[in-house]
């Protein structure tokens, strides 16, 4: 049943958390008796078959008693993971009954507006208000409708296998709104720290109930990172599934007219978001989750390291191997046209062809090998003239290698309380190249032990010295032709002064030592494409640089394994 208006404005998060109060108190007596069954089970020294049966009987209730406080524990858990969901709503409709108050509006009960201004030109007036609040209306309706389906899903979840609540672990606790807040300020290195301090059971507790907090919290492991996000997917994309619906009523509501090309825009990204999610689940699916590998499921470990929905886009980092274990780690990140819904299947792939051609070229199993397809920063689109813009100007890359240096430093920190350090590479095509090579800047020496640049439009500094990466272990590709990516920054700059991306790679005096630019091994290789040039607008070779069959594959794969 679809939420209405005339529930929504009377919905109050204090009713929720009383009742999960009274949940808990019941659960607490529950334990009281698990405890005292326990007790008399230990202390009980009769013999004989009636004995038996008592101790059997005995047996049963502390077994179904436990099972119930495990239940009631996880019904506390779906519902005070709801009330942070009802107080956004909370605030949705007091924004919408304030709008509506300032505009000299009334909502009726079934959500809609009308205007009782009776100025001059009132009726163009009315219209704008009337639109005004019902599109304050309609965003509180798309939050209500994801906050009950996601309560009703997660009640739906209690004493089923698999489930987790509260009992499950021995020593969990809740974190107090002011640990949370000291949790994301930490710097990595002090998440690091801190999530080290913590047993296996805490760990789990926090994936589990603030997912949104650990799954993009640069520090914490991989598998935890991932068991967090996995459940963040499921929200994420039930809540923009439900925006979804809310914006096609509002696109054809007649009351909403002149708000139709914002709604229509706000409708295009959240399907968007919708597609993005689900090709992200759907690469899951093609391998277990990294918490199972690590206990010791068959099968190849994929992993959600980041999860986000800010900014312009879905932004994802997937893993393939174990982050958290493997000798070799590389952070594949990609540049122009990228978007998690168009381009993670096939950046994932790429990232496996690497994979294996390191494990190949270092003579390893692959298992020792890790790959990290980073799409976590906005990246310019396709290249056409619309997108120039963003394409010459290192604004996104400035904001994307933020985000990629503290990923970057996070993992390092988390391997060194873990399994040790790892050979990490970090490998940068394109507009990825530009925010990689900024990134090199930000983190501190030894967290980048290998640095490839290849169709690069520039290397994110125009002084070598900036990046925190050994001259020796600082590697460009470029292929001769099709890719008017390559170099563009400094081209631009040079014939245009504008541009900012940094000095190319390529040139002698960049310190960077040359890897092999051959992909014509690559079936889908253009032999006819042009020389690189700013008025040759060729990017048919542009992306072909991790193609089975290129040496440009095989050349960066010996830096990722370490034997370059």
């Amino acid at each position: 049943m679809s939420v209405q208006w005339s529930q929504v404005k009377t919905w109050s998060s204090s009713g929720l958390s009383a009742y999960s109060g009274t949940v808990s108190s019941k659960r607490d007596r529950v334990l009281q008796q698990v405890a005292s069954i326990q007790k008399n089970i230990s202390g009980f020294q009769g013999q004989g078959d009636t004995a038996d049966a008592l101790r059997t009987a005995m047996g049963t209730a502390h077994t179904a008693l436990s099972t119930l406080a495990d239940d009631l524990a996880e019904v506390c858990d779906a519902l005070d993971a709801a009330v942070p969901n009802i107080e956004q709503v909370m605030e949705a409709v007091k924004t919408a009954e304030s709008t509506a108050s300032s505009m000299q509006c009334t909502i009726d009960e079934n959500g809609k507006p009308t205007c009782h201004y009776s100025g001059q030109e009132s009726n163009s007036y009315r219209q704008v208000a009337e639109a005004s609040v019902a599109g304050k209306i309609t965003e509180a309706i798309a939050l209500a409708s994801y906050a009950d389906e996601s309560l009703n899903r997660a009640l739906g979840k209690v004493g089923t296998p698999g489930s987790t609540s509260s009992a499950s672990g021995q020593g969990t606790h809740k974190l107090s709104k002011s640990e949370q807040e000291r949790f994301k300020n930490m710097s990595p290195e002090e998440r690091a720290d801190y999530w080290s301090k913590q047993s296996y059971e805490q760990k789990q507790y926090l994936c589990d109930h603030y997912p949104e907090m650990v799954g993009n919290a640069d520090g914490v492991e991989g598998w935890a990172r991932d068991r967090a996000n996995r459940i963040n997917l499921s929200e994420k994309k039930l809540a923009a599934e439900k925006e979804v619906e809310a914006l096609k009523v509002a696109v054809n509501d007649p009351q909403q007219a002149s708000l139709k090309q914002k709604n229509q825009e706000a409708l295009t990204k959240a399907e968007h978001a919708v597609e993005a999610y689900s090709k992200i689940k759907s690469s899951l699916g093609n391998g277990i989750s990294l918490e199972d590998y690590q206990h010791g499921k068959k099968g190849d470990p994929i992993s959600l390291l980041t999860l986000q929905d800010d900014g312009r886009r879905v932004k994802a980092a997937v893993a393939q191997g174990d982050v958290d274990n493997a000798k070799h780690v590389s952070t594949f990140v990609p540049g122009i046209g990228t978007t998690v819904e168009g381009s993670l299947h096939n950046y994932i792939r790429q990232a496996g062809n690497l994979r294996q051609a390191a494990a190949d070229q270092g003579n390893m199993p692959l298992k020792d090998v890790a790959t990290i397809s980073w799409l976590g920063y906005d990246a310019p689109g396709e290249p056409k003239f619309e997108n120039l813009g963003d394409i010459a100007s290192p604004n996104l890359a400035k904001e994307g290698s933020d985000r990629l240096a503290g990923f970057l430093t996070g993992m390092q920190a988390s391997r060194e309380h873990g399994a040790g350090d790892a050979h990490m590479s970090l490998v940068g095509h394109s507009y990825g190249s530009t925010t990689s090579g900024m990134a090199a800047t930000k983190v501190k020496s030894g967290v980048i032990d290998d640095l490839v640049l290849f169709g690069s439009p520039g290397m994110g500094t125009f002084n070598p010295s900036d990046l925190h990466v050994d001259e020796g272990h600082r590697w460009v590709s470029g292929v001769p032709n099709g890719d008017w990516v390559q170099g563009v920054g400094s081209r631009f700059r040079k014939k245009i002064g504008f541009g900012g991306l940094g000095k190319n790679p390529m040139d002698d005096d960049s310190t960077f030592t040359h890897l092999s630019g051959d992909a014509t091994g690559y079936e889908g290789y253009n032999h006819d494409a042009k020389p690189n040039r700013l008025r040759r607008f060729d990017t048919s070779n542009h992306s072909v640089y991790l193609e089975k069959g290129t040496e440009t594959l095989q050349d960066i794969g010996r830096v990722v394994a370490g034997v370059k």
